[in-house]
């Protein structure tokens, strides 16, 4: 199980895939990830179990981003103001992992979420146009027993996300959401 980085029912401001023209200079097919529409000091927490790694690119990409990540699955919590971890700890789900923030190429404060799964350590389905990333809404649950997918708000600006269809290299469905 994952769980939502945030409590309660969250704001998704920018779904997965979205705006392809604006991503296209960074070589994607679309938005690699879930924006969160949060104020700046929000407690950020680790959706599933990992190894941390904590990067800071400055006014650039991400910015300050913790990526957790175990054999399986890897996920990238990017544009934070600060981190409460070190380089090698290992995370529990449900742990605080830093503040949300605006560091790195970002037009206001938000957290970025990207998921990879991974095959003994190495990305899969790298060229399916999001270097690997999939939209893992239906899998991930929000702290309520519910899921992102289904239950979280959207914004205006997230809106056709919802409607959007997705290859299956791009997108994890789950079968027991559907009967």
């Amino acid at each position: 199980m994952i769980f939502c980085p945030l409590p309660g029912k969250p704001l998704v401001t920018q779904g997965f895939g979205q705006n392809p023209d604006m991503y296209t200079p960074f070589g994607l097919a679309g938005h690699n990830g879930i924006d969160f529409g949060v104020p700046e000091g929000t407690i950020i927490y680790a959706p599933h179990d990992g190894i941390a790694k904590v990067v800071d690119d400055g006014t650039n990409g991400y910015g300050l981003s913790v990526t957790i990540e175990d054999s399986k699955r890897q996920s990238v919590l990017a544009h934070l103001s600060k981190t409460t971890i070190t380089n090698g700890q290992t995370i529990y789900q449900g742990d605080p992992i830093g503040e949300s923030g605006k560091s790195g190429n970002t037009s206001g404060p938000h957290l970025h979420w990207t998921y990879k799964i991974l095959k003994n350590g190495v990305v899969q389905n790298k060229d399916n146009g999001f270097e690997g990333a999939v939209d893992v809404t239906e899998f991930t649950r929000l702290w309520l027993d519910q899921d992102l997918h289904f239950d979280a708000e959207f914004a205006d600006t997230a809106a056709e996300y919802l409607s959007m269809a997705f290859p299956a290299t791009q997108y994890l469905q789950n079968p027991a959401r559907h009967s």
